[in-house]
């Protein structure tokens, strides 16, 4: 008997969609393709919260029959990566090991296999300053992790590569040309890297003769159609009718974010006490946003506070507010930002003696902040842009609370903040919904 699915997998925000999944046919064809073809390596690179990873599980469930998840983090060497895999390999190799081997090479490989697992279970820990980690054999090189992956029909998939220091990026790259050259031995074999990013060598640096080798994947911002067929699936999941304007303005909303568009239906859900499909097909009106919105600020506002408090408070008065004028610009530029260029201009429409040195100061400074980062740069095209879509929504809230106050006033953001969170249960929801629709409307 099959069992009834929750709303809590029908709309899943923090983990990869599947009931809910939605084709995007170019980016499915282009991934499919290179999964396919014997020696391409993949990087599949796109803003945190656009589908990678969703993307990907879909894709590998059809095509695979194993696959090995290494999650990378800050910190993390590449050496720490190859280990993870090897330690993953184990339940292959352990349950393979009592059945009858019918290919030597299987048995050469199982051999090699156990003896590397015994060395590592017996080795000693190598030190590196206050931490402790295991020395990597010198049995285990990248061809023999490349053979046991090939003989367990798997692939290595590495989430978040990005984070990685740049120097073991380059040793992704090494480990990419060992899996192409094995490829004709194990035509399955392949490395793919998920990298939050805005290009693919921000996440592998590799030679050019890798360029033809390497299948770059970019998956964009869902578009409003995209993110509306969400809401259509999931709601036909939960027997559920969302009005054309409740779905047409929580997609705006979004921001080209999937994960926010399931987390909006999944608060609406749990707001109406729906944790289970309806018996009956029931209608949820626009109304029913401000809750799902109001629970969606409360439990992000921590993240939001700190986030524009850190870049926007000034220790004391100056002539300029750089960073809130920086903020006030981008909130007026498209969804993707703008150049430097772009940006001196807004700003002087509002600060027309404003000195072009004090812009390439603070945008530097306000993308390095590495703990509560409030805007990024792209190398790729040169823009500036928030490092969420949604923080230009909440930019261009927070630039209409504000826009009355002396510019030569230090603006207290808790109270900014604390307003901007209270007012999305007034009025003004639907005023900064309304306004933000029009201008991302435009944008596309």
């Amino acid at each position: 008997m099959d069992v009834e699915p929750t709303v809590y997998q029908i709309f899943t925000p923090a983990t990869p969609a599947n009931l809910a999944f939605i084709e995007r046919e170019e980016i499915n064809n282009n991934l499919v393709n290179a999964l396919r073809t014997p020696g391409k390596q993949i990087v599949i690179y796109g803003h945190s919260g656009s589908g990678k990873s969703t993307l990907i599980n879909k894709k590998l469930e059809r095509l695979y029959e194993n696959h090995i998840v290494s999650r990378c983090m800050q910190g993390m060497s590449f050496e720490q990566l190859v280990l993870d895999a090897f330690d993953q390999l184990s339940p292959f190799y352990t349950t393979e090991k009592n059945q009858k081997t019918t290919n030597s090479v299987s048995a050469q490989l199982e051999a090699t296999y156990l003896g590397i697992k015994s060395q590592l279970s017996g080795t000693s820990l190598r030190e590196s300053g206050d931490k402790s980690t295991r020395a990597l054999p010198p049995q285990l090189t990248l061809q023999n992790l490349a053979r046991f992956m090939g003989q367990s029909k798997s692939c290595w998939i590495l989430e978040d590569f990005h984070k990685i220091n740049e120097s073991d990026r380059a040793l992704l790259s090494q480990a990419m040309k060992v899996f192409v050259d094995m490829a004709a031995e194990y035509n399955t074999l392949k490395i793919i890297a998920i990298g939050a990013v805005d290009s693919a060598r921000q996440v592998v640096k590799y030679d050019h003769e890798m360029r033809t080798r390497v299948a770059e994947i970019h998956v964009p911002l869902m578009n409003l159609h995209e993110l509306q067929d969400i809401i259509i699936k999931g709601g036909e999941l939960m027997n559920l009718r969302f009005d054309s304007s409740l779905s047409s303005t929580i997609s705006h909303y979004a921001a080209g974010l999937p994960s926010i568009c399931h987390t909006l239906c999944l608060n609406i859900c749990v707001h109406l006490d729906f944790n289970i499909p309806s018996e009956k097909l029931v209608n949820i009106r626009k109304e029913s946003l401000q809750p799902a919105l109001k629970m969606y600020l409360d439990e992000a506002s921590d993240t939001l506070k700190m986030a524009f408090e850190n870049n926007l408070k000034q220790s004391k008065v100056k002539k300029y507010n750089n960073p809130e004028l920086i903020v006030k610009a981008l909130s007026e530029l498209p969804q993707e930002g703008g150049t430097r260029a772009d940006i001196y201009k807004r700003i002087t429409k509002y600060e027309k003696d404003y000195p072009q040195g004090n812009l390439t100061k603070y945008l530097k400074q306000m993308c390095e902040k590495e703990i509560t980062p409030l805007i990024r740069s792209s190398e790729s095209s040169g823009k500036y842009a928030f490092i969420d879509p949604l923080y230009r929504a909440f930019a261009m809230a927070l630039v209409s609370i504000t826009h009355s106050h002396d510019p030569h006033e230090l603006i207290d953001w808790n109270d900014a903040i604390a307003s901007f969170i209270k007012s999305f249960s007034t009025e003004e929801l639907t005023k900064s919904i309304h306004t933000y629709k029009i201008l991302y409307a435009t944008d596309k």
